[in-house]
């Protein structure tokens, strides 16, 4: 009997997503194999959640707060009242009070949703007759003018723990407690120049500068595989051409021809980075594909094609390349890795747009703004650094193990 399920369009489409999740677990037993191209693979998908969807869920802080400038790790907005209060730790017990706040703060903005509840205070930053907004809210706690006031955890070690003023200390000191250090939420990696949270900026920095490497690798790639290979394939004229374009622009140093280019060319969106870096990336791997087209060009199956008077696209798409793919794909994730360096790099010297906010343009002001110097601000620039390195580290664990998957000689054996 005729068997109609290989016949009928509606069973052969409906297999379609069954073969790719069955070649997808296939794939991923043999790299669960290779522990460390495990890990890697399973950072990349952690960086693609961060990067591609959580910035759906966490909002870019991008309102300057005055008080949280160069915030250590893991600072917060706390609640500070007088002794005879502590037992006020939340908005809900804050209901019906007199409640402090200084403007330009991060306590301001914590404090909206709940400001039909209660009284709200708001102090001036900085003022002539009061002096510094935080200093005033805090007299006012001690002589119990107000019941809470929302403070930096910073402008407590500032105001409080290391007052220069020997009356206000002893007045802090006696009168003012923190009753909940915990209000707000944590800073995780501190606060930048401005006052605005590190990790929704390391959340939000990514995406544009993966895909900008991507876009870099992808063109460049591409052009070394068809150029690679046409070079191979015809040979003559062509391969002598072609060749010695290679050598002409690899005989060039890269990052400082592309840091002239940068100069001279202006770009309005960070991705056409992207395009300028892929094609200018691609001489190198062009000699290799070039090199493994002519050896594959001698094998058996590519000579059998040419005796069958098979098209050269035929013994290209059909024969040559399949068998490439391996070489291909591990030598695309390192060109991801060299087109994320040159981007930052050329962003880092400000040859790059700055517009879009990414790991790159953190360093960029990280070094700009001398947050080096400073301890409790060095995380805007350490951050960036951590998450570029990490990626790169997935990127290479994977490449290596992709290239044991595909060449099984390189395996290690059981």
């Amino acid at each position: 009997m005729e068997n109609t399920s290989n016949s009928n369009p509606l069973i052969t489409i409906l297999m379609i997503p069954v073969r790719i999740l069955m070649g997808f677990a296939r794939f991923i037993k043999l790299l669960s194999g290779n522990l460390p191209g495990f890990i890697g693979f399973i950072g990349l998908v952690i960086y693609f959640i961060a990067t591609f969807i959580m910035p759906s869920f966490v909002e870019f802080d991008d309102e300057p707060k005055l008080d949280g400038i160069t915030g250590p790790i893991g600072s917060r907005i706390q609640l500070a009242v007088h002794p005879d209060n502590a037992d006020l730790r939340t908005f809900e017990d804050l209901q019906g009070r007199t409640v402090g706040v200084v403007n330009q703060t991060g306590g301001a903005i914590l404090i909206e949703p709940y400001a039909d509840t209660m009284t709200v205070e708001t102090y001036r930053w900085s003022s002539r007759r009061a002096g510094p907004g935080i200093q005033a809210a805090l007299i006012d706690v001690a002589n119990k003018e107000i019941d809470a006031m929302l403070i930096f955890s910073k402008s407590v070690e500032e105001f409080i723990v290391n007052q220069e003023d020997p009356e206000l200390k002893t007045l802090f000191e006696e009168n003012v407690v923190i009753s909940n250090p915990e209000l707000g939420p944590a800073h995780l990696l501190g606060t930048d120049t401005q006052g605005r949270d590190i990790a929704t900026h390391i959340i939000h920095g990514g995406r544009i500068l993966i895909l900008t490497a991507v876009i870099g690798g992808v063109i460049s790639t591409l052009i070394a595989v068809v150029f690679g290979s046409v070079a191979a394939l015809l040979g003559g004229v062509v391969d002598n051409t072609l060749t010695a374009l290679t050598n002409l622009i690899l005989a060039v140093p890269r990052f400082p021809l592309l840091v002239v280019l940068a100069g001279l060319i202006t770009f309005d969106n960070t991705l056409l980075l992207g395009v300028l870096i892929g094609l200018l990336g691609w001489p190198a791997l062009m000699r290799a594909i070039r090199a493994q087209v002519l050896s594959l060009r001698e094998r058996d199956f590519v000579e059998a094609a040419q005796s069958l008077g098979l098209g050269t696209n035929h013994i290209m798409f059909r024969e040559i390349l399949p068998n490439m793919i391996s070489f291909v794909t591990i030598n695309f994730i390192f060109s991801i890795t060299f087109a994320m360096y040159e981007q930052i790099g050329l962003v880092v010297l400000g040859l790059a747009p700055i517009n879009d906010y990414t790991w790159g343009v953190m360093l960029y002001f990280g070094r700009t703004r001398g947050t080096l110097f400073n301890p409790d601000g060095a995380s805007m620039a350490l951050a960036p650094v951590l998450a570029i390195a990490i990626f790169q580290v997935c990127l290479v664990l994977f490449a290596r193990a992709l290239e044991e998957i595909f060449d099984p000689r390189l395996r290690s054996a059981v």
